[in-house]
């Protein structure tokens, strides 16, 4: 009988090792290593997302052009989806499309009220941040189909950090812009739907060859600068 007492007590225990990671091949150092690993990615995106929330100097968003033009565009009871919706469809289709601005910061192509691919990106990622949403600018490079000679476009968009992922938004493509592309076929184009599960860019239908790149600076690049001025 007590033989068989021991036995049960010897089965408990080994059980008791096994999960306490004592038994010998349960690799607990690298089970540990694995959690800092995570842990130390987590907090490294933590730390790169905050640059994506600092006020710049062409993304300007504590203007003051941006607080009455927030007091206008939105309410206090939307919520942020509500509100981050809004402010895509002002920027992309209440601001008019004019190569004419030299603006060279997002409060200046704002109070003018026109700007071109590149400032339009540049005011919604300063409503973004303004929002408390990580943002910034990036380009997009792509084939307009309709076009008799495949030339490489690009232009500017915004890109949002929502919900763990990078959304790429373009905040120029409607038909008064496209106008100025590709005249004959503007008319052809369906813009972009708002969407903050998915990248909102131009169909495939109207574009090939489509490609995003990304700039390592949390402000303007000096690129874009240079052609505005």
């Amino acid at each position: 009988m007590m033989k068989k007492y021991f036995v049960i007590i010897g089965v408990i225990l080994c059980f008791a090792f096994y999960v306490l990671g004592f038994m010998p091949g349960f690799e607990t150092g690298k089970m540990s290593a694995s959690v800092d690993e995570t842990f130390g990615c987590a907090k490294q995106e933590s730390q790169d997302l905050r640059k994506f929330l600092e006020e710049t100097k062409h993304i300007n968003f504590n203007h003051p052009v941006f607080t009455e033009t927030l007091a206008r565009a939105v309410t206090p009871g939307m919520s942020l989806e509500q509100k981050l919706e809004k402010l895509y469809y002002f920027t992309r289709d209440t601001i008019p499309f004019d190569p004419s601005t030299t603006a060279l910061t997002a409060s200046d192509a704002l109070e003018e009220m026109k700007a071109i691919c590149y400032h339009k990106a540049m005011i919604y990622v300063s409503f973004c941040r303004r929002l408390g949403v990580p943002a910034n600018v990036a380009l997009e490079e792509f084939i307009i189909k309709a076009r008799p000679k495949k030339i490489t476009s690009g232009h500017g968009v915004a890109k949002i950090f929502y919900k763990g992922k990078w959304i790429y938004l373009d905040t120029v493509s409607n038909i008064d812009a496209w106008s100025w592309w590709d005249k004959k076929n503007a008319h052809l184009l369906e813009p972009p739907v708002f969407s903050l599960e998915h990248n909102v860019l131009v169909d495939e239908r109207f574009v090939s060859n489509l490609v995003l790149r990304d700039f390592e600076t949390n402000d303007v690049p000096e690129k874009w600068l240079k052609e505005v001025e």
